[in-house]
């Protein structure tokens, strides 16, 4: 606890706090990044799960770059709405939950990282999604929901 009450003592915390644009300006980057983020996982995720077949897999993964440009955008003003609030957050059970199933999504992304590049390219350019890669598309898709629904709890758990 000590730990949260210092960050929200710290010079960026005061400045969110102090200045009255910052913490909106802060939360709207928020949401653009989880549009990216999540809107392109999204994507990839239905596509791999046999949507818009007429799509071919390899321009879907092509999305990937957004979905690291949403994750650096949430990274950064994610931790400004910490620092802001570390006390509120920190002891938030919605936060800490979003916070677990953001891990797990983590997790599954690596797992996906890996069984990609362990069954080569050909099913990217086949467009046969083998089943593992299948599960792990339909993992990313609940978890990503989760956290999704999670952070909006915060407000009101």
């Amino acid at each position: 606890m000590e730990l949260l009450v210092w960050l929200e003592g710290t010079a960026l915390a005061n400045f969110v706090r102090t200045v009255p644009w910052v913490y909106p300006t802060v939360e709207t980057a928020h949401y653009i990044g989880l549009a990216f983020l999540v809107g392109a996982i999204m994507l990839i995720d239905l596509r791999l799960l046999g949507f818009a077949k007429q799509l071919a897999i390899g321009s879907m993964i092509g999305l990937l770059r957004w979905v690291w440009v949403g994750f650096v955008i949430n990274v950064a003003s994610g931790t400004v709405m910490f620092v802001y609030g570390a006390t509120n957050f920190g002891t938030n059970s919605a936060f800490l939950l979003k916070m677990s199933f953001l891990a797990l999504a983590g997790i599954n992304a690596l797992i996906f990282t890996i069984a990609a590049a362990r069954s080569g390219s050909s099913w990217i350019e086949t467009g046969h999604v083998p089943v593992f890669v299948k599960v792990v598309a339909t993992a990313s898709l609940v978890l990503w929901i989760a956290v999704v629904t999670t952070g909006r709890w915060m407000a009101y758990v």
